[in-house]
């Protein structure tokens, strides 16, 4: 496990000039779509649809950069690129890391919502 940030706040609310409120409603919209679009990475390689895998990895990548996470973004873009050149030999094994990282960033992400609404 890396001991690095999971994510950058501060990073991450200049994204969104320091306005606290459209980075919470940021964070219930991840929370609520990422693992979806995890999902649906993991449906797609189930069926060894590369396009698939690709198509819901970018999406999520997309959110993911909102919050300046590098490991996960790391692990997104990974099983992007291999998805992307029709390679699924190894992508069992980016999914699982990919899987982590969301996690990851989700419970640290819950953890920032949940310190900002006890303040």
């Amino acid at each position: 496990m890396n001991d690095d940030p999971i994510f950058s706040l501060d990073e991450a609310l200049a994204r969104v000039d320091h306005d606290r409120e459209t980075f919470d409603m940021m964070v219930e919209l991840f929370i609520e779509h990422g693992p979806k679009d995890l999902a649906e990475a993991k449906a797609a390689l189930g069926l060894h649809n590369a396009t698939g895998v690709a198509r819901s990895s970018h999406r999520l990548k997309g959110a993911i950069l909102q919050f300046c996470a590098p490991a996960t973004l790391h692990a997104c873009k990974a099983l992007e690129e291999t998805a992307k050149a029709g390679n699924l030999l190894h992508a069992e094994a980016l999914y699982a890391t990919l899987e982590e990282e969301l996690l990851r960033l989700l419970n640290a992400l819950r953890h920032e919502r949940d310190k900002g609404r006890a303040a």
